[in-house]
């Protein structure tokens, strides 16, 4: 049984007969896996009654290498089997058996470091390097390219020079000369009997990545550019007159099918009918040849009815004759949801769902910038809860939260639109009011307080509230203002409580 550690990790592993039965598998795989020896490898990974290649169009490893005629291959997977995570297989002929290794990588914590395990399995080799020229990353492929047997990171924050030496001349010219040499431009080299195409590319202004991809004459860039596109954690897509013509399996996942399902059907099935218009218009400039780089964010519905948040980066090709699109797409759903939730807890009450403190001061600000520009009058209603410490004290703070949350429900239903309504903290709450009279502002604060008066609460029956109220002056500031509603409330509440005092 053949194993793979590193640094105490062992892979999973897998061995498969060339009828598509597992016979062996290690103590790693059955942990995640279950105990799937003996089975059929569709059956056991994905639940199909056939193989993979007959039930869906992703590649099969197995099949790969038998119509290749190579000894490995490297592809990204997901398996119904661990739907969550993402896969990379590599597998390998050793005589009538397969090996596969599995790499488990998290869908939903992808990160750098996973990608660089990515970089390391491709046919390019690469070099990252930061503004200051020192080494950030290298991979596999670039020290096979030149021969050099060091250990990578041996190089790793150097300066790029102590690589240079290790280059054919032509090589260190371009690095000697980065700053004249144009980025995304393909520059072939040549280089032991074939060439490599040289690539340089800005990466947000921080970092440099060079690419090297070894190209000798009788090589085919499809298969290069097939493992590219297939073990890639992005989805790409190639579109024509708005129908798909070609899918990764990373897109396809993200839209919860396969990759079969979508060639030639119309990009507009995935598109959420609110974002339809974003994409018409980027599909008009292509199909008129307009070439720029467009980057947008929509909204797509999946084949099982989900709806998630993609950003997609596109621009114009001629393929086969036509103007087509082609681009990347990245599943953001979980982003978006983050800013949601973000943006929520800056400018709501988790308890009440009316805004918070932070909000009705940013609102207060601005209210009073138009008031002293414009002329407009308004006023502050500031009201608590009369006695709720022995509400708490007596029924405990979940009925104490049960009572705030049913006190904003009656004052939001007799309040206007314009009206800003938040809570202050605590018991205590803020009523942003723009009027014409100053007599408006005392009409409202009344209705709130005879409403509360006779409202029937759940579980204390009755309860009263006081106010305060301040209207705004020539030269107020939030502070002021705040501080005479706090003092007509505290007026209030001194002389009997359930009644609502004008500040002077």
């Amino acid at each position: 049984m053949e194993s793979n550690k590193k640094n105490g990790y062992e892979l999973p592993l897998i061995i498969i007969d060339k009828d598509y039965n597992i016979t062996d598998i290690n103590q790693k795989a059955e942990e995640i896996y279950g105990n799937i020896k003996g089975n059929k490898c569709y059956r056991a990974l994905n639940n199909y009654q056939s193989p993979c290649y007959e039930e869906t169009s992703f590649v099969c490893p197995i099949n790969v290498i038998n119509q290749s005629g190579n000894s490995q291959y490297t592809g990204l997977y997901t398996f119904n089997r661990i739907p969550s995570e993402y896969v990379l297989v590599t597998a390998k002929k050793k005589g009538d058996l397969y090996v596969q290794k599995h790499r488990i990588l998290s869908r939903n914590n992808f990160d750098i470091p996973d990608f660089k395990k990515i970089l390391d399995f491709l046919a390019e080799g690469i070099v990252i390097l930061n503004e200051k020229g020192k080494i950030k990353f290298i991979n596999k492929k670039f020290m096979e390219i030149f021969s050099i047997t060091e250990d990578p990171d041996l190089f790793l924050d150097k300066d790029i020079s102590y690589l240079k030496n290790q280059m054919p001349e032509g090589i260190r010219e371009m690095f000697s000369k980065s700053d004249g040499i144009k980025s995304d431009e393909e520059y072939p080299v040549h280089y032991n009997n074939s060439y490599l195409i040289v690539k340089k590319t800005n990466l947000e202004g921080k970092y440099t990545l060079w690419s090297f991809l070894e190209r000798k004459e009788t090589d085919l860039s499809d298969e290069i550019f097939r493992v590219l596109l297939e073990t890639t954690p992005v989805g790409i897509f190639l579109q024509c007159s708005g129908r798909f013509m070609y899918v990764n399996p990373t897109l396809a996942s993200i839209l919860e099918t396969f990759p079969g399902n979508l060639i030639g059907s119309s990009i507009y099935n995935f598109v959420h009918p609110e974002d339809r218009k974003t994409v018409e218009m980027i599909a008009k400039k292509r199909e008129k040849g307009e070439r720029s780089t467009e980057k947008y964010v929509i909204r797509v519905i999946t084949e099982k009815n989900k709806i998630k948040w993609v950003e997609i980066t596109s621009e114009t090709i001629i393929f086969r004759g036509k103007n087509c699109g082609i681009g990347s797409v990245v599943d953001i759903t979980e982003r978006k949801k983050l800013e949601e939730n973000l943006r929520r807890l800056a400018t709501v009450d988790q308890l009440t769902g009316i805004y918070n403190r932070y909000s009705f001061e940013k609102f207060l600000e601005k209210e009073i910038e138009r008031a002293e520009r414009y002329g407009e009058n308004f006023a502050l209603i500031m009201f608590d809860i009369d006695n709720f410490k022995q509400i708490n004290d007596i029924y405990g703070h979940q009925v104490g939260d049960k009572v705030l949350e049913e006190v904003v429900n009656v004052v939001k239903n007799h309040i206007r639109k314009s009206d800003i309504f938040a809570r202050w903290g605590g018991e205590e709450f803020m009523i942003l009011v723009p009027i014409k009279e100053k007599s408006d502002a005392y009409k409202i604060a009344e209705k709130i307080r005879k409403n509360i008066q006779n409202f029937n609460f759940d579980k204390i029956d009755r309860l009263t509230v006081s106010l305060g109220i301040s209207f705004y002056k020539n030269g107020d500031s939030m502070k002021s203002m705040i501080r005479r509603a706090d003092t007509a409330l505290y007026e209030a509440k001194r002389t009997g409580k359930n009644k609502t005092v004008v500040a002077d």
